[in-house]
């Protein structure tokens, strides 16, 4: 494996993992602990022990600092509001389905503040609905075609000004944040500005507060 290759591997380790970084910009980590930590995770092998380290030297020296600068003051700005009773649907991909959604989307009054999300990929589709509509989609949608319904969710709206959808980290920051601590992301979905978190009820109050301590983090 050349050096390029280990050196864009690290990178793409190093910038899906927050807390990490966060150490590593802080001093708090040792370089050789975790390039070896990073070695188990890539399956590298420990001759490239020497690679992985200059890697995650350049990259310690690169211009995070001026990134993470542009996030803390895009933080400081984010509006977050909460959204109860959410159920998180899938079904399968078929045409059916599709025509169903269809379907759903003129019963679902958008007008009163009534939700509707889809998110369609490869193998199947997720809808996520208000709970008191749950019974009009048992009776639009086949029996047969329904994969999952998962109740008692909440969404976090994270609304960031029109700029930060330029500033590249923000999803990961986020994602990365919840993971550290625990939390079960149960759908995510991004319609920049804002950033759509879906968690359990009962981690809502966990997530907010990790959401309100972003800005202190960076």
């Amino acid at each position: 494996m050349t050096q390029n290759s280990i050196s864009d591997r690290v990178n793409s380790f190093l910038e899906s993992n927050f807390v990490i970084r966060k150490c590593l910009i802080m001093n708090i980590v040792s370089l050789r602990a975790l390039s070896r930590h990073i070695i188990k995770k890539l399956e590298l092998k420990e001759k490239n022990l020497d690679a992985v380290i200059s890697s995650i030297r350049r990259y310690k020296k690169a211009e995070k600092q001026i990134d993470e600068n542009k996030l803390r003051r895009f933080f400081s700005k984010v509006v977050v509001k909460t959204r109860g009773n959410i159920v998180d649907i899938r079904v399968q991909k078929n045409k059916r389905s599709v025509e169903s959604i269809s379907k759903l989307n003129s019963v679902v009054d958008i007008e009163k503040g009534e939700i509707i999300r889809i998110i369609q990929a490869e193998q199947s589709i997720t809808i996520i609905i208000d709970d008191k509509n749950l019974d009009k989609f048992h009776n639009i949608f086949n029996k047969s075609d329904c994969i999952s319904i998962d109740k008692k969710l909440v969404e976090i709206n994270l609304q960031f000004t029109e700029e930060a959808q330029d500033v590249k980290g923000i999803v990961a920051m986020v994602t990365s944040s919840l993971n550290a601590e625990g939390i079960n992301l149960v759908e995510i979905m991004s319609c920049a500005p804002e950033l759509l978190v879906i968690v359990s009820k009962e981690e809502l109050l966990k997530s907010l507060n990790i959401v309100d301590n972003l800005q202190s983090l960076v």
